[in-house]
């Protein structure tokens, strides 16, 4: 069943909003990896005899091949349903491109899915901005006031759609915090447990956190078992949303081999900086100029009212549109790696995390200008090859805690067994190094990452 925002009134003139399909075409391509733009390039060239690639002109398409695929009928007498089903009926009614482009099962693709379905048309350019804003963890990286000042709508109808996106598989989904991650998922709680522990969530959240079983008892006056059941109703779901959802990859992006495939290549050579943009480039492919001559043909016979006309001219749209997506996710991986050899310049260099400057996806949309989802699809799930030849995840270089992690394991790597380090002194020996990080911050990435106290270490 699909929702309805606002008063309907049984007659009345609306004007939608239609959301312009390169822009949907665009936004699929940029988010593929390498291997999975191949992939679909492949596709893309077995559906659209009018895209082709430059290497392949020698071997050029005839006008028996160009009619076999824009009027097999008239070939071939043939009247059967597929004919007659794949033949263009009325003039007005554009082609969905979204249904011929190839897709990849994501999970971008999944809640795309669902909120087309669940929402009238007018409201999917905000479906497709929440969505673009969702991070690895299934949490929602913008705000509902941003996302209606971008999309141009009141903030009642944000509210809405991200109301719908927060109903969508998997359960929690679009979150902005852990407490309404967990919460999404007890939305309909079916025992006395679950709401319970639902209760705990929404009045109790900071005795919740302290793990606090006494005093939430206290306070509700029911038993320390029923305490104890609803904590591990609690525990039991999931603070990522993500987490356990198949992706087309397998495993999570970042725990991927250091061996992935990149997406961007940067190189520092005698002669300067180099960069790449991995996978298919729009330089290798062009619009058929067979399909081009042919329209003319059309167009000076049939004034452009003929069917196959619109058929051929349907086929090169597809091409020019496609090459457009693949050009914009050229341009714009290139802006992003010129950003960071501007500010990351250390980093790319030597691989070494203690030159890892401070970044946001916000802030290198910014500097690029572009917007911060469009950053985020275009980082998400890629690797990228730096200068020292590492292979590292696009992660990274949006984790400020990395820097100071890895400087804590490499200060203790090097220490003296027989006199382990406190936490004091490591925090001192950090900012002798130019990183202020206080002694209970030192004692939070230890504890995080398993590693021992220096009165464990010693014992050790």
């Amino acid at each position: 069943m699909r929702h309805s925002f606002g008063q309907r009134q049984s007659q009345r003139v609306s004007i939608t909003t239609k959301i312009d399909p390169r822009v949907v075409l665009t936004s699929q391509v940029l988010q593929l990896n390498c291997n999975e733009l191949s992939q679909m390039v492949e596709s893309e060239m077995l559906e659209n005899p009018a895209l082709e690639r430059i290497d392949e002109l020698n071997d050029p398409i005839t006008d028996e091949e160009v009619m076999e695929v824009v009027a097999p009928g008239e070939l071939s007498g043939d009247h059967s349903y597929d004919t007659i089903r794949s033949t263009p009926q009325d003039a007005g009614t554009a082609p969905d491109w979204v249904d011929l482009t190839a897709a990849a099962d994501s999970l971008c693709d999944s809640l795309l899915a669902q909120l087309h379905s669940a929402l009238e048309e007018e409201h999917w350019l905000l479906a497709d901005y929440f969505v673009g804003s969702i991070d690895d963890r299934g949490y929602l990286s913008t705000t509902v006031e941003e996302a209606a000042l971008d999309c141009n709508c009141s903030l009642e109808r944000a509210t809405a759609v991200l109301a719908v996106l927060q109903n969508c598989e998997p359960p929690g989904i679009g979150a902005t915090d852990l407490r309404e991650c967990l919460m999404l998922q007890l939305r309909d709680p079916a025992t006395e447990t679950e709401r319970l522990a639902r209760l705990l969530l929404t009045r109790h959240w900071d005795h919740l956190v302290k793990t606090s079983k006494t005093s939430i008892q206290k306070k509700l006056k029911i038993p320390i078992e029923e305490i104890e059941d609803a904590f591990e109703v609690i525990l039991k779901l999931r603070p990522h949303p993500t987490d356990g959802f198949r992706r087309q990859a397998g495993p999570a992006r970042a725990e991927r081999s250091p061996a992935a495939t990149p997406d961007l290549i940067i190189e520092h050579t005698e002669s300067g900086w180099k960069i790449e943009a991995a996978g298919p480039s729009h330089q290798a492919f062009r619009v058929s100029s067979v399909y081009t001559e042919e329209l003319e043909k059309l167009d000076a016979k049939y004034k452009g009212h003929s069917g196959e006309r619109r058929h051929i001219a349907e086929h090169i749209n597809r091409a020019e549109w496609f090459l457009g997506a693949l050009t914009s996710r050229q341009q714009l991986l290139t802006n992003i790696a010129k950003h960071l050899i501007e500010h990351q310049a250390g980093f790319l260099k030597t691989g070494d995390y203690r030159f890892l400057e401070p970044m946001t996806r916000s802030k290198m949309a910014s500097i690029i200008g572009a917007h911060e989802s469009t950053v985020s699809r275009a980082a998400k799930g890629k690797f990228l090859r730096i200068a020292s030849g590492d292979v590292i995840s696009f992660e990274v270089l949006f984790k400020p805690a990395l820097k100071v992690q890895k400087m804590i394991e490499e200060i203790l790597r090097h220490e003296n067994p027989n006199s382990p380090l406190s936490d004091e002194r490591i925090s001192e020996i950090l900012a002798e190094q130019g990183v202020k990080v206080a002694r209970r911050t030192v004692n939070k990435y230890r504890d995080r990452h398993k590693l021992l106290s220096s009165r464990h270490r010693k014992s050790a």
